[in-house]
């Protein structure tokens, strides 16, 4: 595409307000970028003064800086693309603010391709042996896009209140890159304090993307009903097309229900392999009881887990697993409702897990604690005095 009728069309799409149009021809990661590059000859100073020409003030600074970073990305200079992708951020967000919400699917596009180009150029700057800054500035350039559709005060139907919650999806990813979960807290607080609609007025993708941050924070927060609630929302409603999106919800979703003993089906699972890996074994050890080879699953997938952040709530699930092999000595004795703490003690070294006396009554006694089982200890004798009913009640509520 020639470079005057690429703005030509920029143009008619900002004239009709054909946000759709115009969020594609502002797409630094594009075909029609990559087009307007190989049939654009002019030099740096001759686009500028065609786009001066053509265009009214802000977009032709819009689109030229637009230009620039669509060459510099070509160029590999991330560096220098962030800081031209930057001010086409901030050149278009004080036009935004004078306007409707018109151009939001723009907004999206603009701030989504910002955080690419930051990432981008934080690894290029730490391959040379200086600090990656350009993420952080990234975050605060996103919020000021956030604050600008949180805080609109025009009528709702024209409110760029709309774009707030894709907004936030962007800026949640940009904090959880930089791991700076902590920020996250800053804009949950604004949200309630905010006029806004109900969520699910929402389109659902917007939804889905809110619903899983809010899933995930929960998560690292140990509140994992709420946790569970958004985070199998969020799995509901993402179609099977979304296979990435799908597998990241589960690496979460799956560690909060493992903790109730609620298992992944083998045909969950079979859809998404390296999930397989992971969570097979240690669903097997959970349903069976077997918990050395639980901890021997944790051992192999340890790594992984660590990284995603869910290790130590996966190990806690080990309680599970260790929860249904009493159960058995519970069946095989008759469901009699006082059982020798040595009964566990060799049903564990059975299964390969060396624990004294001691240790076992410590087991039980957390067991008790967390409502895994409904008894007491009586330490002199040696024995767990289960409740006469339902001593090892259901794990949902347990949570």
């Amino acid at each position: 595409m020639k470079l005057t009728m690429y703005i030509g069309q920029v143009n008619h799409a900002v004239i009709q307000e054909q946000d759709q149009k115009l969020a594609l021809y502002m797409q630094v990661y594009s075909k029609h970028s990559e087009k307007l590059l190989n049939e654009t000859t002019e030099s740096v100073w001759e686009i500028e003064q065609i786009c001066a020409d053509r265009l009214r003030a802000p977009w032709n600074e819009f689109v030229f800086h637009h230009i620039l970073a669509c060459m510099a990305v070509r160029d590999e200079d991330y560096v220098t693309a962030y800081t031209e992708q930057s001010l086409v951020v901030s050149t278009f967000l004080k036009e935004f603010q004078t306007l409707t919400n018109w151009p939001l699917e723009t907004l999206y596009i603009v701030n989504g391709d910002l955080r690419r180009i930051a990432v981008q150029a934080d690894n290029q700057l730490q391959s040379r042996g200086e600090k990656p800054s350009k993420l952080e500035d990234c975050a605060r350039s996103i919020n000021k896009s956030f604050t600008v559709c949180i805080t609109d005060r025009s009528s709702l139907s024209l409110s760029r209140k709309w774009g707030t919650y894709n907004i936030i999806g962007i800026l949640f990813r940009t904090y959880f890159k930089l791991r700076s979960h902590n920020l996250c807290k800053n804009i949950l607080r604004a949200i309630k304090a905010a006029d806004l609609p109900e969520l699910d007025q929402y389109p659902m993708a917007h939804q889905v993307t809110m619903r899983y941050y809010s899933g995930v924070l929960s998560f690292f927060n140990e509140d994992y009903k709420k946790a569970e609630l958004d985070l199998q929302f969020a799995f509901d409603h993402t179609p099977p097309r979304f296979h990435k999106n799908r597998r990241l919800i589960l690496h979460y979703l799956i560690p909060t229900r493992l903790l109730h003993g609620s298992l992944p089906s083998t045909h969950l699972l079979q859809e998404f392999p390296e999930l397989s890996t992971l969570y097979q074994p240690l669903a097997t050890a959970i349903k069976t009881g077997n918990v050395q080879l639980f901890d021997e699953a944790l051992m192999n997938g340890g790594a992984r887990l660590i990284s995603l952040g869910t290790y130590l709530t996966v190990e806690q699930s080990r309680g599970v697993a260790v929860r249904t092999l009493f159960k058995k000595i519970y069946t095989t004795m008759d469901r009699t409702n006082k059982l020798s703490i040595s009964l566990f003690q060799t049903a564990l070294a059975f299964v390969g897990v060396a624990a004294d006396e001691d240790e076992v009554e410590c087991m039980l006694a957390n067991m008790i604690y967390k409502g895994y089982i409904r008894g007491y200890i009586s330490h002199e004798k040696r024995v767990l005095v289960l409740s006469q009913k339902d001593p090892f009640p259901g794990l949902e509520s347990q949570q």
